[in-house]
């Protein structure tokens, strides 16, 4: 089976969320909110959380609930006050951003993405 246009969507979409934080990060950056450091490991994160959409797009069901996972937390780190030591773009970003995260979580979790990412599951664990 191939991959249903929901996951398609989905990681398409992650990747721009990674590419817009990134792009904070250094507006961030080049207007002092954030030092060097902060900026490096910002970027760093961003890297690494770049194999989230690839393991998607594979059809990995732990990153899909990985992705999930992360977005609750940080919407409740937002909410709970914890953007006061986060520069205001980047408070924003994570606002504008939540629809585009609420539509990811959705196309992850429709009928068609849960059973291809079910049958490549089984596939992989197959003997």
């Amino acid at each position: 089976m191939n991959k249903p246009q929901s996951v398609f969507q989905a990681e398409i979409a992650i990747w721009g969320t990674l590419a817009i934080s990134a792009i904070c990060a250094l507006i961030n950056k080049l207007i002092g909110d954030i030092g060097i450091g902060e900026f490096a490991t910002s970027i760093i994160m961003y890297g690494i959380l770049c194999i989230v959409p690839y393991k998607i797009g594979r059809g990995s069901n732990a990153a899909r609930y990985f992705y999930t996972i992360v977005f609750v937390a940080s919407i409740l780190f937002l909410l709970g006050g914890m953007n006061e030591y986060v520069p205001k773009l980047d408070v924003i970003m994570s606002f504008v951003l939540i629809p585009v995260e609420i539509f990811i979580i959705y196309r992850l979790f429709q009928s068609d993405s849960t059973s291809w990412f079910h049958r490549k599951e089984i596939k992989t664990n197959a003997p």
